[in-house]
């Protein structure tokens, strides 16, 4: 089975990390043309591959990422003024 995920929409960190979730079921090789990411995969244990949950995975891990370079000094400077008055030990 192959699926072409865009590389306007995803990174391949993102790509990465959920295949990653996926790879004790699952054999996913990543290649690449011009535009888009390409994932060859093959099953390990005759499961059936739920494009549309790791489709849902891709985007909820793109949105993560997107979030945490957003506002990931934000959060970072909030955190550490919210916590400066305790000792780290």
């Amino acid at each position: 089975m192959q699926y072409s995920i865009s590389k306007t929409i995803f990174s391949k960190e993102v790509i990465l990390k959920v295949t990653y979730l996926w790879q004790e079921n699952f054999c996913i090789n990543i290649s690449e043309d011009e535009y888009n990411y390409i994932l060859s995969i093959d099953s390990k244990t005759g499961l059936d591959f739920d494009w549309n949950k790791f489709n849902s995975q891709l985007q909820e891990q793109q949105l993560r990422e997107t979030l945490n370079n957003q506002f990931g000094e934000i959060r970072d400077a909030i955190y550490n003024k919210a916590f400066s008055n305790f000792k780290r030990y």
